[in-house]
């Protein structure tokens, strides 16, 4: 004798974009000129008593005369004058203030005038002739390589020039193909099947993950028996469980798809014709950024004789965590 009972699993699928770590900044062009410190409104890299044959001194000095003749720079988010982290010495100065100059090269003076970005930025410091071609910005001018007095941009022949980025902005895509799925009518003879799918997308560095949180097909105080571990369908068997797969037996679910490199199924939903269901694991994954992925996430569900008959649903949440 065959008992049919109806079941229905509604998935309500819920995205959630983590980024783990990082600072999300654009990449920016850096743009410098000299001012006066009142009118910048971007990082000062350093000050100058004039705008030819000058003295110089730190950013964090606030000598008045000095104050109407800054190097100034922004374009950059994130954009600063420290020199730790990403970051290049533009100027190196006999003292904190009233100093001579010297060029990045050279190992006389102690102290520095840098430029920062953003971890996973870049930038770059040179001195040229006549003009910074090559570079994105004309810092200033100096008089030789070092015991040099320093100006604006026309003041000298050797210009300081400057090139500087922050992060490319950090991505994560996610999305599904439906929110909802209908296993239909489950009878003890044959296995039920559906499936969905779900495409994500990264430039993490470490990859994502896909997650899923839930309950196992549910009616009341009746559940349907989760699949612990990974198997095989077995028809006559309460199972519910799920993959990442193209599977033979039952007919259901595709290749996670797109154009290297991508993302694939996880270990333990990874086997073609196995099946588990354990909240909280992760079904997708990548070890480093990623192109568009397409994966279909498959379902089965078996009854046996005993199983009590009832609308059964499943709410299940999916989350895509990046690691930046």
């Amino acid at each position: 004798m065959y008992i049919k009972i109806r079941y229905i699993i509604f998935s309500l699928i819920t995205i959630f974009i983590g980024l783990a770590s990082g600072q999300i900044v654009s990449a920016g062009t850096l743009s410098c000129s000299v001012t006066t410190a009142a009118a910048c409104t971007g990082t000062v890299i350093w000050r100058m008593s004039g705008a030819t044959n000058a003295h110089a001194e730190l950013p964090s000095q606030a000598t008045a005369a000095y104050a109407s003749n800054v190097v100034c720079c922004s374009g950059v988010t994130g954009l600063g004058n420290a020199c730790t982290g990403t970051f290049a010495t533009a100027l190196k100065l006999s003292g904190v203030t009233n100093a001579h100059t010297e060029q990045n090269s050279q190992a006389n003076y102690a102290n520095n005038a840098c430029i920062s970005v953003p971890s996973g930025g870049s930038v770059s410091v040179g001195y040229q002739s006549t003009n910074c071609t090559g570079f994105d910005t004309t810092l200033g001018s100096m008089s030789g390589t070092t015991n040099a007095p320093v100006g604006d941009g026309t003041a000298y022949t050797t210009k300081i020039c400057a090139t500087a980025a922050g992060a490319v902005a950090e991505t994560l895509t996610f999305s599904l193909g439906a929110n909802s799925l209908n296993l239909g009518t489950l009878s003890t003879s044959a296995v039920s099947t559906g499936s969905h799918t779900l495409t994500v997308g990264t430039n993490a560095a470490n990859g994502v993950m896909v997650t899923y949180s839930g309950s196992t097909l549910t009616s009341g105080a009746n559940t349907i028996t989760a699949m612990s571990t990974a198997a095989a369908s077995s028809v006559g068997t309460e199972q519910f469980g799920i993959n990442a797969k193209d599977n033979v037996t039952p007919n259901v679910g595709v290749e996670c798809s797109g154009t290297p490199p991508i993302a694939a199924a996880a270990t333990g939903y990874s086997t073609v014709d196995n099946f588990k269901f354990v909240t909280g694991e992760t079904i997708l994954s990548s070890s480093g950024s990623i192109n568009d992925t397409t994966c279909t996430i498959s379902y089965i569900a078996n009854i046996s004789a005993p199983t009590q008959a009832g609308t059964y649903t499943s709410t299940l949440t999916y989350i895509a965590t990046g690691t930046f």
